[in-house]
């Protein structure tokens, strides 16, 4: 039987904000005083947090991990029986770790319910609420976030949870089934999609998803900046790993295989192409397997 304790809560951080970082800390330790944390220090060396916490674990890098290897190191360093990701800027609502329990599993992870404020367009809904208790330590409240809290549980009155069939980043489960998959894949770096890798790689092994709407966390802001000149370029270049690792987009294997149920297969193909625009040679060469039996040749003139 799993309890509350058997959780880690593992997070990574650069230390851009030690007054938030210790209110995500001050977060988790107001409700599971037992608990284990285990911080990642990502090319950044910081004070201890608090030097008499016991349950206290926090890992220094002494270079870049980013996010796909600071989350593995984490894992690597958790002692517990299950996890929870979260970010530096993330914050935990009454009942957290209790309502998620019900629904974790070795064969299900659970996501959780991300409360954020409106900057990033999002829509606001049941499973994703949009409302601003503040984008620093300075001007969240807590107080303000609670209550909230206990109007979203009359909303989904005894709904505690859906199908999560794409999965998320934001999420619990066994540490051990994660393991079985490796973990993250460091080959998406500096960030993005290394969870999209994840959630495939979880879904081929055959574990499933669910939203768990009675568990909320508030995320202040991005662990990785959306919306910024890096970050785009960011997505830019981890999108084409992920089409050449998978020979297809993620947006396709989302929709077709995690989200109809469509089997993913991969059918090696050589491609001999010319007179094609240069974004089309670009999708080529990500795609092409020069060993495979198969060859297709077309002329872009000729199209």
């Amino acid at each position: 039987m799993i309890t509350s304790t058997d959780f880690s809560f593992l997070l990574v951080t650069r230390y851009n904000d030690e007054k938030r970082l210790y209110g995500v800390y001050q977060s988790i330790r107001r409700l599971y005083p037992d608990n284990e944390i285990v911080i990642v220090y990502d090319e950044v060396t910081a004070p201890r947090l608090n030097p008499i916490d016991t349950n206290l674990v926090e890992v220094y890098s002494s270079e870049r991990v980013y996010v796909s290897g600071g989350y593995n190191l984490a894992l690597k360093h958790a002692t517990k029986k299950c996890f929870v990701f979260i970010h530096d800027d993330t914050f935990v609502a009454k009942n957290f770790l209790e309502n998620i329990i019900p629904h974790v599993s070795e064969k299900q992870f659970c996501n959780f319910v991300t409360v954020e404020p409106p900057i990033y367009n999002d829509p606001d809904t049941l499973f994703k609420p949009i409302r601003d208790f503040g984008r620093d330590m300075r001007r969240f409240d807590l107080n303000a976030f609670d209550a909230f809290c206990d109007e979203h549980m009359k909303k989904i009155q005894d709904t505690t949870s859906v199908d999560s069939p794409f999965g998320g980043f934001f999420m619990a489960g066994v540490k051990e089934s994660i393991d079985s998959v490796n973990g993250f894949d460091e080959y998406f770096q500096p960030y993005f999609y290394e969870d999209a890798d994840l959630m495939l790689r979880l879904h081929q092994a055959g574990f499933r998803f669910v939203l768990v709407l009675n568990s909320l966390v508030y995320h202040m802001g991005s662990l990785t900046s959306r919306g910024t000149a890096e970050s785009e370029q960011s997505m830019a270049k981890t999108a084409m790993l992920f089409i050449k690792k998978w020979k297809t987009t993620w947006e396709y294997a989302r929709h077709y295989t995690l989200g109809n149920g469509i089997p993913y297969k991969r059918i090696p193909v050589e491609i001999q192409a010319r007179n094609c625009h240069p974004p089309i040679l670009q999708y080529i060469s990500l795609i092409n397997e020069f060993d495979s039996d198969m060859v297709v040749s077309f002329d872009g003139n000729k199209v």
